[in-house]
């Protein structure tokens, strides 16, 4: 397969977070039914789940992403709604080299008086295309490493680049 593609989405965090709880929630009020009694309609329970299930899974499938086809040299960076991408294709530059880089820091919650005060250590990796800049032309996160260096193995064998791999502590 000559495509890579990179989504950029979490399903724990954000919006997609927001989705899955709508998604259950929805579920929850379509079951409920079954075993509390309650003083509204089944229409009323019916359209409020079927509702939320709705808007849940349109979150939830709704990310924005990069497509590399290395086999015509091209990139594509898309908005997917349910499925559908929307982006044009551009030519990709020469690849000259792909970095892995580690990056850890500390992520603490900040104190609201209601949720714990939790703090600790994160690591995320980066794999950054470079061209003929010092800038990096595609930046592309992932919070485990095997899959990070997997990744970025699979793009520079595809891409005939440099592969280094580095480890940068913040």
């Amino acid at each position: 397969m000559s495509k890579f593609n990179y989504k950029k989405r979490n399903l724990f965090s954000g919006i997609h977070l927001l989705g899955i709880l709508l998604l259950f929630a929805g579920l929850f009020a379509l079951v409920s039914p079954l075993f509390l009694s309650s003083g509204s309609s089944m229409t009323k329970i019916i359209s409020v789940g079927t509702g939320s299930c709705l808007i849940g899974l349109l979150i939830i499938f709704t990310y924005s992403g990069t497509l590399i086809d290395t086999s015509k040299n091209q990139f594509q960076e898309y908005v997917s709604i349910i499925g559908f991408r929307m982006g044009s294709w551009q030519d990709l530059p020469k690849i000259r080299e792909i970095k892995v880089v580690s990056s850890t820091r500390v992520q603490r919650n900040i104190p609201n008086g209601i949720s714990p005060t939790l703090s600790g250590k994160v690591t995320n990796y980066s794999i950054l295309l470079y061209a003929d800049s010092n800038q990096p032309v595609f930046t592309f996160n992932y919070s485990n490493q095997d899959k990070a260096t997997e990744q970025a193995r699979r793009l520079a064998n595809r891409l005939n680049s440099e592969l280094i791999l580095a480890s940068v502590a913040l």
